[in-house]
């Protein structure tokens, strides 16, 4: 056999191991391992290969409002996180169902609600409610409700809200908490920020302190929830933005703002982070795989 047979039969060898093994990627936007890509700044970015959130799943609903515009699409360990997180709460609380509003378009990119949500890393999710005799609600339809630092429903000036009995919708600080600490446990994700208004995020911290949560936890959720200096205040729903894993970084995605503390070493060492999609999806079928916690 000559030796450019030879080469030939060797290349299509690998090309086949290559595949069973799924690799990661061998240049920037040129092979990956096939799942969502990230690129850019999440307000100006863009996004290959999306995971769409299904329009319903155990315990969460995407409303028809957003819905209709389209916005529903992430990278899949945001996608998966969520739904999981979900998932959870329903299973404390038979009938609790989250609201899942705006990811991003179909390729990432502006779209006319929002300056960020354009790299797949962003999600609203509308706030768990209850009425006055504690008892769950479903989430708005139409629109988010704003809820005051007591966590009472309100409509801010100029504001005329078409959702029907929303006067008696209460913010379920309960079940908000373990949306976040599920979130927050989540291995196949890093939060960088979940954006909330100040009088909310202190009674969130207040609930988990008082019903001794994790420490590590209450520790976390202090870090990276905020209210935004150059936004709303965010009184009316969770916008949760997750870094960039390494796969998409080395496909171009950038974080902005700051890489906390406890995320340092994970950024600058080379190591298996635990987010990693491709090591969560061998984790997966692999449970023993070595270094994934």
């Amino acid at each position: 056999m000559g030796w450019r047979r030879q080469e030939r039969a060797l290349a299509v060898l690998l090309i086949g191991a290559l595949g069973a093994w799924e690799p990661a990627c061998a240049g920037p936007n040129l092979w990956t391992d096939g799942t969502s890509i990230s690129t850019g700044h999440s307000n100006r970015g863009r996004l290959r290969r999306p995971a769409k959130m299904p329009e319903k799943g155990p315990g969460y609903e995407v409303p028809q409002t957003w819905r209709s515009r389209g916005n529903v699409y992430g990278v899949e360990e945001l996608v998966a996180a969520v739904a999981r997180a979900a998932h959870a709460v329903l299973n404390r609380s038979e009938k609790a169902l989250l609201g899942v509003a705006d990811l991003s378009p179909i390729a990432g990119g502006r779209s006319r609600w929002h300056r960020s949500h354009q790299s797949g890393r962003d999600i609203d999710l509308i706030f768990y409610a209850v009425d006055d005799e504690g008892l769950p609600l479903d989430p708005p339809t139409t629109e988010m409700i704003h809820y005051d630092a007591e966590g009472k429903a309100y409509a801010p000036r100029r504001t005329v809200y078409t959702e029907t009995g929303w006067e008696r919708r209460r913010f379920d600080v309960e079940r908000n908490w373990r949306l976040l600490e599920s979130l927050l446990a989540d291995p196949s994700i890093r939060i960088q920020w979940i954006f909330v208004s100040e009088g909310l995020r202190a009674q969130l911290l207040d609930y988990a302190v008082e019903s001794e949560r994790p420490t590590w936890a209450v520790e976390y959720a202090k870090v990276v929830l905020r209210q935004p200096a150059d936004a709303p205040p965010h009184d009316d729903h969770f916008h949760m933005r997750i870094y960039c894993s390494r796969t998409d970084r080395f496909h171009g995605c950038v974080d902005r703002g700051p890489v906390w503390h406890h995320e340092k070493k994970t950024f600058k060492y080379s190591g298996a982070e635990r987010y990693d999609p491709v090591r969560w999806r061998m984790a997966m079928a692999l449970p023993g795989l070595a270094g994934f916690h």
